[in-house]
């Protein structure tokens, strides 16, 4: 099984190295006009030579935390503040995409601190950087879903990046405030296509086809029960 798994990451790998990532039409493909040729080369090259590096740590069975590292290595190198906001984006999606790849949600946290522009996280920093600058930037340019953690009340948010009618609601999610890790469930809604999250991390996600409001809640609770019966 575990074989099968790490085929497939190899297979899904390769499948993205082999695409040319920068160009011209998937530029287009979001709604923007092609950066300067020589920052889409080095961008281009930047990521092959990371997929390279995990293909072969794949292929070499290296462990999680030393595929991770390569991953960290790579991400660190991008200057991001040399990037404008569309670049970075961009640059963030393939990141995500492969991070969704690897299967590594630890590195979701630090694309977010990358994406405003925190480097370590502080979670008064964040809150402080958010309110004054960062986030009142980013509502200005994106929808953003918001609940408070029913713990600690922090703000937990959602950013959607893209919108596409056509699609259902899917799950209600369970997530984790990072702030003191209360469990609380989030209910993201229809139409949602690309969205970036911060202030929470994602642990379950419960089909709608399986689950309604009330055993959603259900379903919260014994997660929770489960975690103080380990503390």
């Amino acid at each position: 099984m575990k074989e099968t798994i790490v085929n497939n990451t190899i297979l899904a790998l390769e499948k993205l190295k082999s695409t040319e990532k920068f160009s011209s039409e998937e530029w287009e493909n979001r709604g923007l006009n092609s950066s300067e040729k020589s920052l889409c080369i080095t961008l281009e090259n930047s990521f092959n030579d990371l997929l390279t590096n995990l293909i072969s740590a794949n292929n070499t069975k290296k462990s999680d935390k030393e595929i991770e590292n390569i991953f960290e290595r790579h991400f660190k190198e991008i200057k991001s503040d040399e990037l404008d906001t569309e670049e970075k984006e961009f640059v963030l999606d393939y990141f995500a995409e492969i991070a969704t790849i690897l299967n590594i949600r630890s590195i979701n946290e630090k694309l977010n601190f990358w994406t405003y522009g925190i480097e370590a996280y502080d979670h008064e920093e964040v809150e402080r950087k958010a309110s004054e600058k960062i986030l009142a930037e980013e509502k200005k340019r994106h929808e953003i879903l918001s609940i408070l953690c029913q713990k600690c009340k922090v703000q937990l948010e959602t950013f959607i990046l893209e919108r596409d009618n056509e699609i259902p609601t899917f799950e209600f999610d369970i997530i984790k405030c990072i702030k003191c890790s209360e469990l609380n469930i989030l209910d993201k809604g229809c139409g949602i296509k690309r969205y970036r999250f911060l202030n929470y991390e994602l642990i379950e996600e419960l089909s709608k086809e399986e689950y309604d409001l009330p055993k959603a809640l259900q379903r919260l609770e014994q997660l929770k029960m489960r975690i103080k019966a380990t503390e």
